[in-house]
């Protein structure tokens, strides 16, 4: 008898993708990896990228005891994620909450936020590349006030809000 169940699987550092597509494609198994959309401070500027809500990790549903040597030799897939050699099952109430978090196309739009101390990159304008602190916040001038150190002094200066954004590299990382 048949009886496919949620698994949680370990990729290739940056290849969730891949993974999903041949798991998809050759074992023709259901998979679910959500994706984060948000901006990024990089040195030319800020730039817009997409990254795994769980780096190296997805999920596919398939059944155990017929498919599991397919899936763990997948293109991508380096482990079956369990404990002690048994295998550990995802609720499917935890999958239909993911979900029901995500867009069609399994992407979470993180916006572009920054609060009251926290420290910031600079991506636009005349400081472009510093590193400040948030001092204030003006929502409705679309500004942000910034301690920055200049010329071996600091100094608070306004900039546009959508200049700055947050020092993380992952938006579930902590801070």
């Amino acid at each position: 008898m048949c009886e496919e169940k949620w698994y949680c699987l370990k990729t290739r550092p940056r290849h969730e993708r891949a993974a999903k597509h041949s798991l998809l494609g050759e074992v023709r198994v259901e998979v679910f990896c959500p994706l984060l959309k948000f901006e990024r401070a990089r040195r030319s500027g800020r730039a817009r990228v997409t990254e795994a809500m769980f780096p190296g990790y997805l999920f596919a549903r398939f059944d155990y005891p017929n498919q599991h040597r397919m899936v763990a030799t997948t293109n991508g897939v380096s482990t079956i994620v369990g404990f002690g050699g048994i295998p550990a099952v995802v609720p499917d109430g935890v999958i239909d909450e993911l979900k029901a978090s995500v867009t069609a196309e399994e992407t979470v739009e993180i916006p572009n936020t920054v609060e009251i101390g926290e420290e910031v990159q600079v991506v636009e304008g005349p400081f472009q590349g510093i590193r400040a602190i948030v001092t204030k916040v003006m929502p409705a001038r679309e500004r942000v006030t910034v301690l920055l150190e200049l010329l071996g002094m600091e100094r608070e200066v306004e900039v546009p809000g959508n200049a700055v954004l947050p020092d993380a590299r992952h938006p579930m990382a902590p801070r």
